[in-house]
Formats: C-alpha cells, structure tokens, sequence
C-alpha cells in the first residue's frame, strides 16, 4: 500500500475518533478540553475562541450553537474543508483543479478577515459584543 494512502487513512481515523470525542463530551462541561490560554491570561478573547463548542454544537447540528460560539468557524471550515477536497482530488485522482488558498492574494485577505475579527469581538459594546462567544 502506498504511503500516502496510509497518511490519509491515518489522518481519517484520527478526525473519527477527535469527533467522536467532541460529539460525546461538552467543551464546558469537561475538564478534558483545555481552556484558550489568551483569554485565561488576559481576558481578551482570540480568534479561535469558541472552536471546542462550536465543533460540539455543530456535531449535534445546533447551527444556532455554532454561530453563537464563534461565527468565523463555519465559514473557516468550509474554505478549509474545500482546500483539502481539492488537494486530496488532485493527489489521488490526478486531476489539476486549484484552491482558493492557491491563488495570491486569498490568504491574505483571510488574514485581514481574522485579524477584524479578533479586534471587534473584543469591543464590548453591541454590535460588537454579539461577536463574543
């Protein structure tokens, strides 16, 4: 068997079993899950924060859940879902199509995207504070 299919069978059960995981067990109720260390030290809160329950809510599909706890993620995850689809394809099936994340100028409007989202969700005032998980 080729090595790199072995990487993504790997990888694979490995996203199973991290779901399973995070299906079974709530982020805010579980010790298990470790705590952003920014908004511990700071209060303030970072980009990913609201990751752990959004993938917990998104596994119970509570879309609401998922917006509420960080709106980024789902967006985040389809450009990241779209990326690998396309690399995976053109790895295995030797197709040539091109990501998103290929082009120039995408990461870094990404970039700025998230770095606005950092800055405005710690603004305490609404609309702003609607973005705090």
């Amino acid at each position: 068997m080729n090595k790199s299919y072995l990487k993504f069978i790997f990888a694979f059960i490995g996203v199973l079993i991290l779901g399973a995981v995070y299906f079974e067990y709530d982020p805010i109720n579980n010790l298990l899950f470790p705590k952003c260390p920014l908004y511990a030290t700071t209060g303030i809160y970072c980009p990913g924060c609201g990751s752990q329950r959004a993938t917990h809510a998104l596994l119970h599909l509570d879309i609401p859940g998922v917006f509420s706890s960080n709106i980024l993620f789902l967006p985040a995850l389809l450009v990241v879902f779209l990326h690998y689809s396309i690399a995976i394809s053109n790895h295995f099936l030797g197709t040539t199509y091109h990501s998103i994340l290929d082009k120039s100028k995408a990461p870094w409007v990404i970039f700025i995207i998230v770095v606005l989202f950092f800055i405005l969700r710690n603004i305490p005032y609404p609309p702003f504070s609607y973005l705090a998980p």
